[in-house]
C-alpha cells in the first residue's frame, strides 16, 4: 500500500468545498424533519482502516444504528452514517414513529437523503457526477465494527467526518465519506486543479 497524504492546501481546498455541500445537505434534511439542524466543521484526514476503526470504538454508546450508502463515478467510495440507541429513539418520538420496522425505514430515508445530496453536491463542485447505491442499515455492538463488510474494503482512507446535531429533539449523528486510494489520488489532482486556478 502506497502512503497518501494531503497537503494542508488541499485540505484547506477540500474544506470549503465540503463547507458548501454540508450546508446544503443540512437545509435539505432540516426541511425533511421540521426541526433545525446543524453540522459541525468537517474534519479531514487520511487514515488506515484500522485506526479508523479503532476511533469508531472509542465512542461512548454501546451500539449504533450503521447505514452505508456506495457512490460510484470518477470520484467513488462509501459514505457511512451512524446514529447511537438514544438519538434514533428520539428521531422515533419526533417522527411519532409506531414500531422498529419504522425507525428502520426512518434511518434509510435519512440516510438517503442526507448522503446522496452530500455527495453529490460534493462532486459537483469537483465537476463531476455520481450515482448511488441503496442504502443498508444495521444495528452494530462496538465490538462488532471490524466485522463490518464496507471497512473491508479500505486499506486506506480519507475520512471527511462531521457531526449532525438536532440540539431541540437531541438526535445527533456522525457521517463519514470512505474513499479509496485510486480516489483520493484523483482527488488530490482535482484539488490541484483548482487552487492552479486560484493562483
Amino acid at each position: 500500500m502506497t502512503e497518501i497524504n494531503l497537503t494542508e492546501d488541499e485540505k484547506d481546498v477540500l474544506q470549503e468545498l465540503m463547507n458548501v455541500a454540508y450546508g446544503n445537505a443540512t437545509a435539505i434534511v432540516a426541511e425533511m424533519l421540521e426541526a433545525f439542524a446543524t453540522l459541525g466543521i468537517p474534519k479531514i484526514q487520511v487514515i488506515e482502516t484500522k485506526k479508523l476503526l479503532e476511533t469508531l470504538s472509542n465512542k461512548k454508546s454501546e451500539s449504533y444504528f450503521f447505514s452505508t450508502q456506495a457512490f460510484i463515478g470518477e470520484f467513488s467510495g462509501e459514505t457511512a452514517f451512524f446514529i447511537n440507541e438514544e438519538s434514533a429513539n428520539n428521531l422515533s418520538k419526533h417522527l411519532e414513529l409506531e414500531s422498529d420496522e419504522d425507525l428502520d425505514d426512518a434511518i434509510l430515508e435519512l440516510t438517503n437523503v442526507l448522503t446522496s445530496s452530500l455527495t453529490t453536491r460534493l462532486a459537483q463542485e469537483m465537476g463531476v457526477e455520481v450515482s448511488f447505491s441503496l442504502p443498508s442499515i444495521s444495528k452494530v455492538p462496538l465490538k462488532n465494527l471490524t466485522k463490518i463488510e464496507a471497512f473491508k474494503l479500505y486499506s486506506q482512507v480519507i475520512v471527511i467526518e462531521t457531526e449532525l446535531n438536532f440540539k431541540d429533539q437531541k438526535i445527533n449523528a456522525d457521517i463519514f465519506i470512505l474513499t479509496k486510494d485510486g480516489s483520493i489520488q484523483w482527488l488530490k489532482k482535482q484539488l490541484n486543479s483548482i487552487l492552479n486556478e486560484l493562483i
